[in-house]
């Protein structure tokens, strides 16, 4: 389960430690007890437990007063998080701030707020819809989906399931998380989303091993990214395809925590240290970076930033807001006490990754920019490309064009809205990138 640390008071030094970068790639991490972060927006606006952070001027402001704990921001800056129902007796509620304010959200009509617990997760980015989960008593678990125009909060649960839980909630309504279906005691998560019709439906193509897996995180294109059996996963909606990812060697389960908008995914891997520690590293994908995550401290020392960690391990890389130009998340300590960071890549991250392949010998490649796109895309090679070919989801080709260089700009407003597969043709070989049309 993701489970932001709450902290209603941080003290922020003014010490930081912001690392000169190569172009305008950067990254920051700061020197503060419990400053991990838990999101970030377009702005470079990040949120810990108990603060903002701003990465252009580097500074801190601490939360409002009438808050307890922030864990979601969107592109508008509206929060959401927690405040008191009963500060006297410390009993808390969902809560989100809109328009500048905090509002509470309350809690289920047959929840009793001293026996039962709520954890909140997200809110969408047109800033409608708020989630996470609740529970009536002490071990009844539910979504609860609440609408900031109506003011109206839902109960989503449902008999076959024992327990669900809301991680991520999109502009229509659309939530991801898990669903267990273990009623004997036991656990057995499954990645799951639920519609706007709050019909819960099982991404993966058959029941997990495990007990721990879940949708992390849906962009704007229904991408939805998460971890099942131990193993990181994408799952387009539009084309039903689920794919799952290996976990990098030395480490023993990997996840996905967060997907921007362009398709770029970011979580973590974990292997026990000694002592049964939890040791965690930073992990990155994209289809133009390869065919298996890769560690993101790599792609900072390509563009000559070195994260200059104790460890030699980044961390965990928890949100990356939806233009893909920031990620968040804190370093490799326990969460209660870790620093957070944040990296930012302007537009370097396709043109890194070209770079990463190709210095690290895999041969020619090329990166698709941006994508999702709407009228146009910039094709990106490590050689010349002769003609670039596109097909539809039925595998009929919809367009092509002569390019003769090692990038060029390829005009797809005319397609309709929906999943294309791009080959770009070489010399040598031809390479495949799917392509998003909004």
């Amino acid at each position: 389960m993701r489970t932001p640390y709450s902290i209603r008071t941080l003290l922020f030094t003014t010490c930081a430690l912001p690392i000169a970068a190569f172009a305008q790639m950067d990254y920051y991490i700061a020197n503060s007890f419990g400053s991990r972060f838990n999101d970030i927006n377009d702005s470079g606006t990040a949120i810990s437990g108990g603060a903002y952070f701003d990465f252009a001027t580097e500074t801190w402001t601490l939360m409002e007063e009438e808050a307890t704990e922030m864990v979601s921001i969107n592109n508008a800056g509206e929060v959401a998080g927690s405040m008191f129902l009963d500060e006297e007796l410390f009993i808390l509620q969902p809560a989100y701030k809109k328009n500048g304010l905090w509002n509470p959200i309350g809690w289920f009509p047959g929840a009793n707020p001293t026996e039962s617990s709520f954890s909140t997760y997200s809110i969408s980015q047109n800033g409608v819809w708020v989630t996470g989960q609740m529970s009536i008593g002490c071990c009844d678990f539910r979504t609860f989906r609440y609408n900031t125009e109506t003011e109206v909060l839902t109960d989503v649960s449902s008999p076959d399931y024992v327990a669900v839980a809301g991680y991520v909630i999109t502009n229509d309504g659309t939530i991801g998380g898990w669903a267990d279906d273990e009623f004997m005691g036991s656990t057995r998560r499954i990645p799951v989303y639920i519609t706007p019709e709050l019909e819960i439906i099982q991404v993966s193509p058959e029941l997990p091993e495990f007990n721990t897996n879940a949708v992390n995180d849906i962009n704007a294109s229904s991408l939805m990214v998460g971890d099942f059996d131990n193993q990181p996963f994408v799952y387009d909606l539009n084309t039903n395809t689920f794919t799952q990812f290996d976990v990098p060697v030395d480490y023993e389960t990997a996840t996905f925590t967060s997907v921007s908008n362009n398709g770029v995914a970011v979580g973590y891997a974990q292997r026990f240290g000694e002592f049964g520690s939890l040791l965690r590293e930073a992990i990155v994908y994209h289809p133009a970076l390869g065919a298996q995550p890769r560690f993101l401290k790599d792609v900072l020392l390509i563009n000559g930033v070195d994260i200059d960690a104790p460890t030699d391990r980044m961390g965990t890389a928890y949100a990356i807001s939806p233009n893909g130009e920031y990620v968040a998340g804190w370093d490799d300590q326990p969460p209660f006490s870790a620093n957070g960071w944040v990296v930012y890549f302007d537009e370097l991250l396709f043109d890194t990754f070209v770079g990463m392949n190709t210095a690290a010998g895999a041969g020619p490649f090329i990166s698709v920019f941006p994508n999702p796109a709407t009228e146009q895309v910039r094709i990106t090679s490590s050689e010349t490309i002769t003609m670039v070919t596109i097909f539809n989801g039925q595998g009929q080709e919809v367009a092509r064009h002569n390019v003769r260089d090692q990038a060029g700009v390829i005009d797809i407003s005319a397609l309709s809205s929906g999943v294309y597969t791009l080959r770009a043709t070489s010399q040598d070989a031809s390479h495949v990138v799917s392509v998003v049309k909004q």
